[in-house]
């Protein structure tokens, strides 16, 4: 995928981020990179991969309220 510098500016006004010109180049470069990489992993045939949400078990996730007076 090829991202342009043009939609590097759009999303840099729209997260309300000033970027130099050569800021701007940068991150371009870096951006085309990461979605580069991400088309690749799409790429991948994942049909017998379980969807997973979290990376641990939620019951053991989180632990419990403890009230403190």
């Amino acid at each position: 995928m090829k991202i342009t510098r043009e939609e590097v500016e759009n999303v840099a006004r729209l997260a309300r981020l000033e970027l130099a010109g050569e800021e701007v180049d940068t991150m371009t470069r870096q951006l085309d990179t990461i979605l580069s990489y991400v088309a690749k992993l799409d790429e991948q045939d994942t049909s017998g991969v379980a969807v997973t949400t979290h990376t641990r078990e939620v019951s053991n996730a989180f632990r419990e309220d403890e009230v403190h007076e």
